[in-house]
């Protein structure tokens, strides 16, 4: 009650959040418990628009009620933007998170690609000085085998 020197929701009672649950609104002219709709058999063209309170008793307690109704708003209103910004947060944080991964992937590929490129060359640059090396121990058996021929079937010729 106002001017008890204690809100409605701290004198007990079902609280959550500081603020107490929907009251039933009975004397409102609506049974959602907001403010905000209208009645839901209405069948009506105004079923979202304001629907001003219909309070009964005294003044004090009616501005209490008021009250009461805002800070669940509030709360509510507040509640909902704290788990949308964590949500966004933690998305912001997957799509970096994904977006760092690509970057190093195409940097490892890009290394990759480099190495790869490198020993490519290496590989062709010992393929060539092995057909180098195979040409020359030919050549060297080529002649060896000419002069085996040239000295009738031995390595030192005799010259007589």
């Amino acid at each position: 009650m106002y001017g008890s020197g204690k809100p409605a929701w701290a004198r007990g009672g079902d609280v959550e959040d500081g603020v107490p649950n929907r009251r039933s609104n009975a004397n409102s002219g609506n049974s959602n418990g907001s403010y905000q709709r209208g009645p839901e058999s209405s069948g009506t063209s105004s079923h979202f628009n304001y629907q001003p309170p219909q309070l009964t008793g005294a003044y004090a307690e009616q501005q209490t009620q008021i009250v009461e109704d805002a800070m669940r708003t509030h709360v509510q209103a507040e509640t909902t933007a704290n788990t949308v910004m964590a949500t966004l947060h933690a998305q912001r944080q997957q799509l970096q998170n994904a977006n760092d991964d690509t970057w190093q992937m195409r940097t490892n590929v890009a290394s990759a690609q480099q190495e790869l490129r490198e020993l490519q060359q290496k590989a062709f640059h010992k393929k060539q000085r092995l057909y180098i090396v195979i040409g020359i121990l030919g050549l060297v058996d080529t002649m060896l085998f000419l002069r085996i021929v040239q000295c009738g079937g031995s390595f030192f010729c005799r010259r007589n």
